[in-house]
C-alpha cells in the first residue's frame, strides 16, 4: 500500500527528502547485506624457562582456563550481538544507511516500549526523523497525531488497523487518523518515520499523557 508523495517534494524538508530517496532506493536497488562473520584470532606462544610449581598448580591453571572460557563465551556473544545490530544498519538502502550509522555512533538505540527501539536521525530539517526497530508482535499503542506522520517500511512489515505495510510501502497519517501499528511475524520491522507533530495517545494512556504534559 503506497501513498502519494507531497506535491512540493523538491522544496520539502530534508527529512522528507531522506524518506523519498530511501523509498526510491528500495524500489530500484536491492541493498546488499554485509556479513561480518566470526572474529578470527590466534594464540601467541612464548618460550619460558622451567620453574618449580606447587602441588595445586594444575588445579589452579584449570580453574583459570574455565573462567577464561566463560569470559570469552560472554565476549563472543556480545560481539555477535553487536555484529547483528551493525548488519541490520549496513543492509539499509542508501542514503538511510550512512545517516543511521552516524546516528548509531553518536546516539544509538533508545527504548521506546516493549520490543520497540527508536533512533533519532539528524537531517538538519525542521521535521523529526527517526528509525524504528520493532520486534514481531510488538508496536506502538493506539494513538492519534498532532501533525502529519510519514512512515516508510524498510524491512519486515506492520499492520495498523488501516492496512498492511511491507518493504517500500509508505503510510501517511494525519490528525484524526488513529492507528495501532504492530509488527507482523516473520522478522524485525525497520521503519523510517518523519513527524510534523507529536503522537497523541488515546484512552487511559492519553489521559496520563495530557496530565503529565499539562503546563
Amino acid at each position: 500500500m503506497i501513498s502519494a508523495y507531497p506535491d512540493d517534494f523538491l522544496t520539502a524538508d530534508p527529512s522528507l527528502r531522506l524518506l523519498v530517496e530511501t523509498q526510491a532506493a528500495l524500489k530500484g536497488i536491492s541493498p546488499i547485506p554485509f556479513d561480518f562473520g566470526d572474529l578470527i584470532g590466534g594464540d601467541a606462544l612464548e618460550a619460558q624457562a622451567p620453574a618449580p610449581v606447587s602441588d595445586n598448580f594444575l588445579a589452579g591453571v584449570l580453574a583459570q582456563i574455565d573462567a577464561l572460557e566463560d569470559s570469552q563465551a560472554q565476549a563472543r556473544e556480545a560481539v555477535h550481538a553487536a555484529g547483528r545490530a551493525i548488519d541490520e544498519l549496513l543492509s539499509l538502502p542508501q542514503p538511510l544507511r550512512d545517516i543511521s550509522l552516524e546516528s548509531a555512533a553518536h546516539e544509538g538505540w533508545t527504548f521506546a516500549g516493549p520490543g520497540v527501539k527508536s533512533m533519532p536521525l539528524e537531517t538538519g530539517g525542521a521535521l523529526r526523523a527517526k528509525l524504528l526497530r520493532i520486534e514481531p508482535g510488538h508496536g506502538a499503542p493506539h494513538h492519534d497525531h498532532t501533525g502529519t506522520e510519514y512512515t516508510l517500511v524498510v524491512a519486515g512489515a506492520f499492520e495498523d488497523g488501516t492496512g498492511m505495510f511491507g518493504p517500500g510501502d509508505l503510510s501517511i497519517k494525519r490528525p484524526g487518523q488513529m492507528h495501532h501499528p504492530v509488527a507482523l511475524p516473520g522478522g524485525v520491522c525497520l521503519a523510517l518515520t518523519v513527524e510534523e507533530g507529536d503522537i497523541a495517545l488515546t484512552g487511559a494512556l492519553g489521559m496520563l499523557q495530557r496530565l503529565f504534559t499539562r503546563h
